[in-house]
């Protein structure tokens, strides 16, 4: 129950923020906070990461519903097994943000990334995340690792 819990969690508070940027933030505005280091950017994404498939609604949309059948699915038959902490703990981090981004994306049509890394690197200064893609990425590492490891634990 602690894994779902945890994926509601990272799906509310991601849903929360989105919320408060899309009320109270302007339309590509930039509002750097964190010596600079992170800028607030309002931003609406059609498509997947990187604006991947934005011409493409319904596919992407279907692609979305079989992804969060697959995730839960897998987080649910890891629940009940002893161990494998590390593999639960990406699946509910990847569950978590798959679900945000996926409610913004049937809701609205479009997914809210709010936030751009400024850190020397220019390319990656022009892409603008939100919580829910950064839960995907580091729970998707974390669940290979966990899954790459011969011994459970956790």
């Amino acid at each position: 129950m602690f894994w779902i819990l945890l994926a509601a969690a990272a799906a509310a508070a991601d849903l929360g923020i989105k919320r408060w940027i899309r009320h109270h933030k302007d339309l590509n505005s930039s509002q750097p906070i964190l010596g600079g280091r992170i800028i607030i950017t309002k931003y609406f994404n059609p498509g997947a990461m990187l604006g991947f498939m934005k011409d493409q609604a319904k596919l992407l949309s279907g692609i979305t519903l079989v992804a969060l059948g697959l995730i839960a699915g897998l987080l649910l038959a890891f629940t009940g097994r002893k161990g494998y902490g590390l593999v639960k703990l990406g699946l509910s981090l990847l569950l978590g943000g798959a679900l945000s981004n996926a409610w913004e994306r049937l809701t609205y049509k479009k997914v809210t990334d709010y936030f751009r890394i400024s850190i020397g690197c220019r390319r990656l200064e022009r892409v603008v995340f939100n919580i829910g893609d950064f839960c995907i990425f580091v729970g998707t590492v974390l669940a290979f690792i966990g899954s790459m490891r011969k011994k459970p634990h956790g």
